[in-house]
Formats: structure tokens, C-alpha cells, sequence
């Protein structure tokens, strides 16, 4: 019995995947992805939590956006 695909775009990646369309709907293309978006999530719930001061809020964004920065933007 064949209940057909659809396409669908990863919410973390972008990467398109295929949808199955009987049962739940998935939002991410792979394990990775969906374990990426529990990890982010989980770190947002941290930092807001934390209440740096001074030159400890500067270097925490900083490390933020140094992180950020290690991530491949594939050119389309």
C-alpha cells in the first residue's frame, strides 16, 4: 500500500525532504537536524536564566557570536 510523498523543507537546515503523507508530519530532514533544534532550544531556556553582568555579558556574546561564525552557508 502506497500513501504517497510530498516535499518539505527542514526547519533548521533548509535541506528539502521528503514527507510522508500518512502518519506525523515531520518538521526535520534527519536525526541531526531535530537534535540540533532540542540543543538550541535547551541553550535559549539556559542563557536567559543567567544574569551576566558587565564585561561578562560582552564576552558571552561574544563566544555567541564566534560559535555562529563557524557555520557553512552553502551558496545557492
Amino acid at each position: 500500500m502506497c500513501f504517497g510523498t510530498e516535499k518539505d523543507i527542514c526547519k533548521v537546515c533548509g535541506n528539502s525532504f521528503e514527507q510522508k503523507l500518512k502518519g506525523r508530519t515531520r518538521e526535520y530532514c534527519s536525526d541531526d537536524c531535530k537534535d540540533f533544534n532540542k540543543f538550541k532550544e535547551a541553550l535559549e531556556r539556559k542563557i536567559l536564566k543567567i544574569n551576566f553582568q558587565g564585561k561578562y555579558s560582552s564576552q558571552a556574546k561574544g563566544d555567541l557570536f564566534a560559535i555562529a561564525n563557524l557555520i557553512k552557508i552553502k551558496k545557492l
